[in-house]
């Protein structure tokens, strides 16, 4: 079990750092005008490169499975273990739509679904469930040279919320026990740990921005990008801040239970 566990790790590791590696090489060759021209008499090459944004995202999905897998000892990867996965992927996307009606920019709750999905099932299972959720999501908002990079984004957070939980950075979230009141502490390292993610989900999309389209790179543009993002940021922040401040815990100790049940997750 632990030859396992220490292999799927560094194919995790391996795995994160290939994608990135991708994630600049694409959006660079982006800015070449011979990478966007069509080929004549190339129909396929031309499809490609039409539809380059999904095919990098579906080769992101594939690529960020592999570690799942490998956590799996001694039995096949079943069904029904990727049935959390997709299930808090539909979460992300429904919520996604659902606060969309809200009159802030960025203000949606993907971000703390990824990290209770991460906290409930593990590091691995919270990195799917971003790349998916972002995947899925994106045939409703649009999809895009932007998409493979919120998959990463969000699939990142998931990663390190659920190494954080596992070393107890966050406390016994979702296994706190009710006071004389009946009442439970609210987690609140774990808000404050989202309202930087959702910063810094956004500081990493700039990135994107920045590669893909602004010419010339220099630090004052690359000042000025951050600076126009940074109400989009923090509208994101607060949003996942307190879907987590209200949310985390008795959903949580929920899917914690469900877990268990059924023998889900990392062990």
């Amino acid at each position: 079990m632990q030859k396992t566990k220490r292999r799927s790790d560094i194919a995790a590791i391996f795995t994160c750092l290939l994608l990135i590696i991708s994630l600049i090489c694409y959006t660079w060759m982006m800015r070449t005008p011979s990478f966007l021209s069509l080929k004549a008499g190339k129909p396929f090459l031309n499809w490609i490169m039409q539809n380059s944004d999904l095919a990098l995202a579906v080769l992101f999905l594939i690529l960020t499975s592999v570690p799942f897998y490998l956590t799996f000892d001694k039995r096949k990867a079943q069904a029904r273990d990727l049935v959390p996965v997709a299930l808090m992927a539909a979460m992300c996307v429904v919520g996604r739509a659902a606060f969309s009606i809200v009159p802030l920019p960025n203000f949606k709750p993907v971000t703390a679904i990824v990290m209770i999905t991460a906290i409930a099932f593990g590091a691995k299972a919270g990195y799917l469930t971003g790349a998916l959720a972002a995947l899925l999501s994106n045939f409703l908002f649009g999809q895009g040279p932007w998409t493979p990079w919120q998959m990463f984004s969000w699939g990142m957070i998931g990663l390190v919320t659920g190494l954080l939980y596992r070393i107890g950075i966050f406390g016994t979230v979702g296994q706190v026990q009710t006071d004389e009141h009946g009442k439970r502490k609210k987690p609140v390292r774990l808000c404050v740990f989202g309202f930087f993610c959702g910063i810094a989900y956004g500081w990493f999309m700039n990135l994107q921005y920045i590669i893909g389209y602004v010419d010339p790179i220099n630090w004052k543009t690359i000042g000025l990008a951050y600076a126009q993002s940074l109400y989009f940021d923090i509208s994101h922040g607060v949003c996942t801040a307190l879907v987590l401040y209200l949310a985390a815990e008795p959903w949580t100790r929920k899917l914690m239970r469900i877990r268990r049940k059924f023998s889900l997750g990392e062990k």
